[in-house]
């Protein structure tokens, strides 16, 4: 498992639009001994509205990283087209570091496209060879992103959220609650082809609960969600990837939305419940047939009195290999794991509001 930079210092080209996008092809990831991932493959489009869910521990966090590129999986590749941007649970504190560097980071890609504009007009004005489609794809990634608006935005998101919205403040000076909000605000002004948010509703009142949520359904770019609130992922969420344990090993992608998420669980769960009750069946017939062979070598081949030494001699060898026969066969159908699919989703229903 390795790291890489943030985010803000990968941005690719800026002239993605419609086909932005992040697809992780076959990722997988291990902390020592334990395989965090496991062949995920999905993809997170210019109009996706993914949840990623799964019980404590399953990875959640970790997949967004590697879509985002700030961790790189041990196998597998991962494709980025467009701006993307994480939201994560804790933002660090770093010497010198203030409100005013998290806006500007959130809005270089805005500022980028604005510059692109610039520099496309002087072109034109000078006459230079392709101007006029340079101008043209500038203006298309300026209009796509709304950079001329990206600041007040973020300033409408600040207020809503509750975050400090002082440019000099340092970042030190706030609690991890206030520099999330800080940080969420900021990523939802800028607008990026797609973002990825790891519990964004930690630290939110109901006020911001409610404005994140209408911000996430108007969303432009694609989405992808780590969330235990499950009043927004019903609101927002069209897809779902679950992360938790399923018979063939592989994450479950679902459509439907949140509705629909359940249902396929519950089948899920139902037709593992039901194949986990035909294989402790299966293994107690096989096991009570090696109990029949073992019974049948110690007493049941004997013949009956006055039968020869020969006829006893030559019955032997046919039940030891009908013992060794079963216990093949017991032994071939192997360990049966319980079900261990939730039945239903563990997150918390929206509460009436926190706030650090």
């Amino acid at each position: 498992m390795h790291t890489t930079p943030e985010p803000s210092s990968l941005l690719p080209a800026l002239d993605a639009g419609a086909s932005a996008h992040v697809r992780a092809e076959d990722v997988v990831v291990t902390r020592g001994s334990h395989r965090v991932l496991a062949g995920v493959t999905l993809t997170v489009s210019a109009r996706s509205r993914l949840a990623v869910v799964g019980e404590n521990g399953r990875g959640k966090s970790t997949l967004l990283h590697v879509l985002a590129g700030v961790l790189l999986p041990d196998s597998g590749t991962v494709h980025r087209a467009g701006t993307v941007a994480l939201v994560r649970q804790e933002v660090p504190a770093r010497d010198g570091e203030t409100v005013g560097t998290l806006t500007a980071e959130s809005l270089a890609a805005p500022r980028t496209a604005l510059r692109e504009l610039d520099a496309a007009t002087v072109a034109i004005t000078d006459g230079t060879p392709g101007a006029d489609d340079r101008f043209a794809a500038a203006l298309d990634t300026a209009t796509r992103l709304d950079a001329w608006d990206a600041e007040r935005r973020i300033d409408v998101a600040l207020e809503a959220l509750g975050a400090c919205t002082d440019r000099d403040r340092p970042l030190a000076t706030l609690s991890v609650g206030q520099r999330h909000r800080v940080r969420l605000a900021c990523l939802l002004g800028a607008r990026h082809d797609v973002l990825l948010l790891d519990e964004p509703t930690n630290h939110l009142d109901a006020d911001g609960l409610d404005f994140l949520t209408r911000t996430l359904r108007a969303y432009q770019g694609g989405l992808a969600v780590v969330s235990h609130d499950r009043a927004l992922l019903r609101e927002v969420a069209e897809e779902f990837c679950d992360l938790d344990p399923t018979r063939d090993g592989a994450p479950r992608l679902t459509a439907g939305g949140y509705d629909g998420w359940v249902t396929a669980r519950d089948r899920a769960r139902t037709a593992w419940e039901a194949a986990y009750a035909e294989q402790q069946a299966e293994h107690r017939r096989l096991a009570d047939a090696v109990a029949t062979a073992r019974d049948r070598l110690s007493t049941g081949w004997r013949p009956d009195k006055g039968t020869g030494k020969h006829a006893r001699q030559s019955r032997a060898p046919g039940v030891v290999q009908a013992l060794h026969r079963r216990r093949a066969e017991l032994d071939a159908h192997g360990p049966v794991q319980r079900t261990v699919v939730p039945a239903r989703h563990a997150g918390p229903q929206r509460p009436a509001g926190w706030a650090l």
